[in-house]
C-alpha cells in the first residue's frame, strides 16, 4: 500500500474562475503549481442544488486523496475529460480552454493543459477530444 503525502498546514494555491455557457461559475483551486496535490471545486450559479455542489466537493476530495497517494495527474485528468452532459458549451474566464462538453470535461482538461503540458488539447472541440482520449485509454496507475 502506498503512503499518503502529508501536506503542510499552510499552503499556497491557484484559483481559476470560469463561466460555462454564460451561466454556471466554477472555481478550480489547485494547491502547488509544480505538481498539484490538492484540488478544490466550488460551484455557483442558477439551479445549483446542494446535491450538485456536494457532488463536486466529493469529486475534488477524491482527486486530492488519489494525488496524495501517488496517482498520475495525467490519468486523473483523462478520466473526467471528454464526459458529455449539461451544462456544456462556451467557456469564459479561462485563458486557454474556450469550449467544454461538461464541467468534469473542463476540470480534466484544465489539469491536463495546465499541469501535464498537453496544451494542444485546450483548443480541441470536445468530440475530437473524446476520440483522442479513447485512443489513449489505459487503466489508472499509482506509482510505487
Amino acid at each position: 500500500m502506498s503512503t499518503r503525502l502529508a501536506l503542510t498546514n499552510r499552503r499556497q494555491h491557484i484559483t481559476q474562475k470560469v463561466r460555462v455557457a454564460g451561466r454556471r461559475m466554477l472555481y478550480i483551486s489547485v494547491h502547488d503549481d509544480e505538481q498539484p496535490t490538492e484540488v478544490f471545486l466550488r460551484l455557483k450559479g442558477f439551479n445549483c442544488s446542494s446535491e450538485l455542489i456536494g457532488l463536486y466537493d466529493v469529486m475534488a476530495r477524491l482527486l486530492s486523496v488519489t494525488l496524495q497517494y501517488g496517482a498520475s495527474l495525467e490519468k486523473l485528468g483523462d478520466l473526467p475529460a471528454g464526459a458529455k452532459f449539461a451544462p456544456c458549451g462556451p467557456v469564459s474566464g479561462h485563458d486557454r480552454i474556450k469550449q467544454c462538453s461538461s464541467l468534469p470535461d473542463l476540470i480534466g482538461r484544465h489539469l491536463l493543459v495546465g499541469y501535464c503540458g498537453r496544451v494542444a488539447l485546450a483548443g480541441l472541440p470536445p468530440a475530437t477530444y473524446r476520440a483522442h482520449l479513447e485512443a489513449r485509454s489505459s487503466p489508472l496507475e499509482v506509482s510505487p
